[in-house]
């Protein structure tokens, strides 16, 4: 995910506040939590199933014509600057993170 963060124009210390933050929130998903579908595969597999639910929804917004540099007033994560991108990403970690949940750890 970092790779495809920095190929797709985010600056270094974009990609670390963003996978940082990430992996914070990822971290909080405990193997003892999933459900009966979900418990074979395991936590690792709820993990991979939001980073690639992220790299689905958030890639193929390269084409767009806004400024995705654009910074933003607004508090998130503990930042309150934030570019178009970086919000872009919060959005879609977050959506994703969400269906992880719903489908891995409720009956």
């Amino acid at each position: 995910m970092k790779n495809r963060l920095l190929t797709s124009g985010y600056s270094s210390p974009q990609v670390e506040f963003l996978m940082q933050n990430a992996d914070r929130r990822m971290s909080t998903l405990g193997g003892a939590k999933l459900n009966e579908a979900a418990k074979p595969c395991g936590i690792d597999s709820a993990r991979a199933h939001v980073l690639g639910c992220l790299d689905k929804v958030l890639f193929p917004l390269r084409g767009s014509k806004a400024s995705l540099d654009a910074a933003r007033q607004t508090r998130i994560w503990g930042k309150t600057q934030l570019a178009r991108r970086e919000l872009l990403f919060v959005g879609s970690f977050n959506a994703c993170l969400g269906i992880a949940k719903k489908r891995m750890f409720h009956g």
